[in-house]
């Protein structure tokens, strides 16, 4: 074995899943006002100098499974990526774009590019990139008046990396963040990967707001864009989809809305502090709702998007309901509540346990992570809708018909979900979690 490979949780934590996993739920759960303590914590030096020379290894041409060891799970032919990194400006907030570029630059992964592009060519701009001497760094003096969509795009076609990614001026990744990407994308070969984050202050010294985000939902990105940043995408892929003009001002989630969503990777570490600082957020929420229409036309879902009912989740009304509008959505569930309105059953994770038990029904969580629509492992049948072509399964699961079951709190209702919810999903169906169907029930 590697003496790398024997030192993997001095490499990165990114790989152990089910711990991040677990530590987000535990956050979840603390965060009934949507605050919470938290205190990002940089990986220690010991770490980060481990990961720069492994880096340095695979640059110099050292196969990866070599570097890594056994002790990582490669992807056949696994190679190290470069990434091309797009940060397009406009007579920008020096200072903040100074904290963006140094923290690319201090990244322990150094296989990538980044093109800065100057939509203002203020001279300034050109100044402070001068002023790094850095050879990766490429500068696009674009005064054409093409828009963001266009830039972006222009970038991608000249561009030398497998992945591209783009932030925004202020943003800053952490120090690990690209070795932790990289490391991913050699595990996973995902064509588009995404990453928790938290949010920065105007120093870029304190970390607030963590948002620890689900495995890739599609009813969750429906409801709210969730993954933007920072997105990952292979730029084949890109080239494929490239940004559309017309919603410029949300443009990866209109991408993303667009790609396969089967080679879709969450790593579940927050690899970026992103800046609030930006374009107003009617203009945002605009361009997705816009974009998910277009995306419904597209592919002839009957659905009405509405705007936000409460801060950036959107509501969809499908019609004439959700089992005629999408043939693949097989179970939509519900909370299930106590005579106190509290949440007893509803949402389940793959180990059985109840996300949100003993919360009031009203209470959103961080994120409205609460009251948003979202895919579920499995969802309780107390509370339960589903298509018609499942009444036999229903009826073979639970020993009586869907529309005649006198349901008893003798019986093993938490299994059977479980078991009725595992059968539907290997059919090929989706498992929808509606927030706002609810069923209050009697307890003994």
């Amino acid at each position: 074995m590697s003496p790398i490979g024997t030192l993997r949780n001095k490499i990165t934590s990114a790989g152990i899943k089910s711990a991040e996993q677990i530590r987000a739920a535990a956050v979840r759960a603390a965060a009934r006002s949507g605050k919470i303590s938290y205190t990002y914590e940089e990986p220690q030096e010991d770490v980060l100098l481990m990961q720069e020379t492994v880096s340095e290894r695979l640059r110099e041409g050292e196969p990866a499974s070599s570097v890594l060891g056994s002790s990582f799970y490669l992807h056949k032919d696994a190679r190290p990526p470069l990434f091309s990194i797009f940060q397009a400006v406009r007579e920008p907030d020096l200072k903040l774009f100074r904290s963006t570029l140094t923290s690319i630059l201090e990244q322990t992964y150094g296989e990538f590019e980044l093109y800065i592009l100057d939509l203002g060519i203020s001279g300034e701009v050109r100044d402070v990139i001068a002023w790094y001497r850095e050879e990766r760094l490429h500068y696009l003096d674009i005064s054409d008046g093409t828009g963001l969509a266009g830039v972006c795009n222009r970038a991608a076609a000249q561009a030398a990396g497998d992945y591209v990614l783009r932030l925004q001026c202020g943003d800053l990744l952490t120090k690990d963040a690209l070795f932790e990407i990289a490391l991913a994308v050699m595990q996973t070969d995902a064509e588009i990967l995404y990453t928790d984050e938290d949010r920065r202050d105007a120093r870029g010294k304190h970390f607030t707001d963590p948002y620890y985000k689900p495995d890739f939902s599609l009813d969750y990105l429906y409801a709210t864009d969730y993954i933007s940043r920072i997105l990952i995408v292979h730029r084949t892929l890109f080239l494929a989809l490239r940004f559309r003009d017309e919603y410029e001002c949300a443009p990866e989630y209109d991408l993303v809305l667009r790609a396969p969503k089967s080679g879709i990777h969450h790593i579940p570490r927050i690899l970026c502090h992103v800046c609030p600082k930006g374009i107003q957020t009617a203009e945002i929420m605009d361009a997705r709702r816009r974009a998910l229409e277009d995306y419904f036309h597209v592919r002839g879902v009957r659905a009405r998007v509405r705007p936000p009912r409460t801060g950036q989740i959107m509501d969809i009304e499908y019609i004439p309901d959700i089992f005629t509008a999408r043939r693949m959505v097989g179970i939509v569930g519900g909370k299930v509540l106590n005579e106190k309105h509290r949440i007893i059953g509803g949402m389940e994770d793959e180990r059985g346990n109840v996300l949100f038990e003993g919360w009031d029904e009203a209470e959103e969580g961080p994120h409205l992570i609460a009251q948003t629509v979202q895919n579920a492992w499995a969802v309780d049948v107390r509370c339960m809708r589903i298509r018609e072509e499942l009444y036999g399964l229903y009826e073979e699961i639970f020993g009586c018909s869907y529309e005649g079951h006198i349901m008893h709190a003798d019986e093993n209702l938490h299994t059977l979900s479980r078991q009725f919810c595992a059968r539907v999903r290997e059919m090929g169906y989706n498992i929808v979690w509606n927030p706002m169907l609810r069923r209050v029930v009697r307890q003994s």
